[in-house]
């Protein structure tokens, strides 16, 4: 009688383990490789750009580098992609606290300045290849000249040098006259150069030969009609009659014409023919004229 064999029990195959161990082994991340994301949740560390990942449109957020900023990363097609890298802006250049002189260098391509000038006028100043350009300038309105004296100055006297030509009405032998004072250089010192007037007076007679006041008048500032005053008993005498007379007042009887004494005599100061008559409230003031001797006489001389 044949003797059978027994048959082996086959054992399970190894293939089975070693592919249950490498599944295991496939969850675990290994030292050195990138990280990946299997959960939906970010990596710790900023990624690499690029490295692999494989949970698609899974975005990241990473702090920047210049402390406000920040880094987006979005998981696309197994691979970690950056989004717009951030760039640290430094600030801007200041500019300088004086104003620059134009056509001086500086650094700061295309920085613009806007400074007062000596007018507190605004003016621009740009950097411009290298060199400060200036903008329009403005023009000063000059200040307005000094005021002239009231009196007239001293020939020679020190001045300001913008206040430039006064009139003034100097008194002459021939009645005031319209005088100038000018301002002028002399070496490095401002002065006053008056230019005087200088005249002989002309004869009483000239004044005395006018019969009336409008013919007074047309002899000029040399000559001035007069009419009696209000005098009182004890002073001066009044005028004894209206008449053209020198606007200068004699000072002795030599200074009158043959026939007529130098004597004090109260006028009307109002009379308006006058050349600087005005109206006013007086009646009388005293003035040296050369009048007949009955009106001296009249007087006590």
């Amino acid at each position: 009688m044949a003797i059978q064999k027994k048959r082996k029990v086959l054992r399970t195959p190894f293939v089975v383990t070693v592919a249950a161990a490498a599944s295991f082994a496939g969850a675990v991340a290994l030292p050195g490789c990138d990280p990946t994301v299997q959960d939906g949740s970010c990596p710790a560390e900023r990624p690499a750009e690029g490295s692999s990942c494989d949970a698609d449109d899974v975005s990241c957020t990473y702090p920047g580098t210049c402390g406000d900023d920040t880094f987006r990363f979005t998981c696309e097609d197994g691979a970690w992609q950056m989004g717009v890298d951030p760039t640290c802006n430094p600030p801007p250049p200041a500019c300088p606290e004086e104003r620059p002189e134009a056509g001086s260098s500086c650094t700061a391509g295309g920085l613009s300045c806007s400074y007062l000038d000596d007018c507190d006028n605004p003016i621009d100043y740009t950097c411009m290849g290298g060199a400060w350009q200036m903008g329009p300038e403005m023009s000063c309105n000059p200040p307005p000249p000094p005021e002239c004296p009231e009196a007239t100055p001293e020939d020679g006297a020190p001045c300001e040098g913008a206040i430039g030509t006064c009139g003034y009405m100097m008194p002459t032998g021939c009645g005031p006259m319209p005088i100038d004072a000018a301002c002028v250089l002399e070496g490095d010192t401002w002065r006053w150069q008056v230019h005087e007037i200088f005249c002989n007076p002309p004869p009483p007679e000239h004044c005395l030969a006018a019969a009336t006041a409008e013919a007074c008048a047309g002899l000029g500032p040399t000559c001035q009609w007069l009419v009696p005053g209000c005098a009182d008993g004890d002073g001066a005498p009044a005028l004894p009659a209206a008449g053209c007379f020198p606007s200068l007042p004699c000072e002795s009887d030599d200074a009158c014409p043959a026939g007529t004494l130098c004597q004090e005599v109260v006028v009307n100061p109002c009379v308006a023919a006058s050349p600087g008559g005005v109206t006013c409230a007086a009646c009388g003031s005293t003035k040296n004229v050369c009048v007949p001797p009955s009106a001296a006489t009249a007087a006590g001389k």
